[in-house]
């Protein structure tokens, strides 16, 4: 028979030892994104994040630039609050900022012109209704206020050239049909060009404010061989359009240089600027009408 002193020893050491748990450590985000795509859209979030009240990201995943951008008010004292929105909240790991769930079809859990800055990452691939998502983008946007938008860039030479050869753009291809995977590859079920996006962004009330990508794919530089072919198609295609859609061609003048500058043949990563009916115009739109001359051609190389 155990001795009862000994027992309520073991009991009362019990509950110290509950009352005074060893705390573990908050698991470290894990980005899901490339490292070149988050830094590029942090340093086009940090110029606005003073001027912000309240900032979303949409598919924030485990919270790897959630963390960013949350360290990037806190240290330099700003007013903004953070928010998150995931498919998993359950997944995201940043203990100050609270992440809200949502579904594939992008409705977003805030209230109507409630955000002044907000930034998705690789997540409009992801998703089944992009029309929907970028309506709800602007639904929750205040006026002049801006959503920065990443993709894989289906347009560039080297995805050209796949889609011809395999009929699958890079980082696209067979999907599981008796699963999901919405998180990863097998979740890339939308591919969608630089010039789609800008359309479903005019037709939501957005608009282009500006054009970047993450870096430059060699193998894209390697292939701009190939230019001249693209630069004589494009140039075909809009004489025929201008010739039988005056209308459509002069909406669509500024999207259709767009698809054929040097940043869109020869990028990795789409990175688009959006803003909301009411903004003025903004020095990277003007900056637009100079990445590409006559039929789309490429006048200046940037960076990796």
């Amino acid at each position: 028979m155990p001795d009862p002193q000994s027992a309520n020893v073991h009991a009362a050491s019990a509950a110290v030892d509950g009352a005074n748990p060893v705390a573990s450590p908050p698991p470290i985000p894990v980005s899901y994104s490339l490292p070149k795509t988050n830094a590029k859209v942090l340093a086009l979030l940090e110029p606005h994040l003073s001027s912000a009240a309240v900032v979303l990201d949409i598919g924030a995943g485990e919270g790897y630039l959630a963390q960013r951008v949350h360290a990037a008010i806190t240290e330099r004292g700003l007013g903004a609050r953070l928010e998150a929105c995931d498919l998993f909240p359950d997944n995201f790991h940043v203990p100050d900022v609270r992440c809200r769930p949502i579904d594939l079809d992008g409705g977003l859990p805030l209230p109507d012109a409630s955000v002044d800055l907000a930034y998705s990452v690789e997540v409009l691939e992801h998703l089944e209704n992009q029309f929907g998502f970028l309506r709800e983008v602007q639904r929750v946007l205040r006026p002049a206020g801006r959503f920065v938008v990443t993709t894989p860039n289906v347009l560039s030479l080297t995805s050209r050239l796949r889609t011809l050869l395999v009929g699958f753009p890079e980082l696209f291809g067979p999907l599981p049909l008796r699963s999901e995977d919405p998180q990863h590859l097998g979740g890339h079920i939308h591919p969608v060009s630089v010039y789609f996006i800008a359309y479903m962004a005019e037709k939501a009330g957005l608009r282009v404010a500006g054009l970047h990508i993450d870096r430059v794919k060699s193998g894209s530089v390697g292939a701009l061989v190939l230019w001249p072919f693209v630069a004589l198609a494009s140039l075909l295609v809009a004489m025929r359009v201008r010739r039988k859609e005056p209308v459509i061609y002069a909406e669509n003048r500024a999207h259709l240089r767009r698809i054929n500058s040097l940043q869109v043949l020869t990028g990795r990563t789409i990175i688009l600027e959006l803003v909301k009916d009411g903004a003025g115009v903004t020095v990277s739109e003007t900056r637009l009408g100079s990445t590409a001359g006559p039929a789309g051609r490429p006048t200046d190389l940037p960076q990796p």
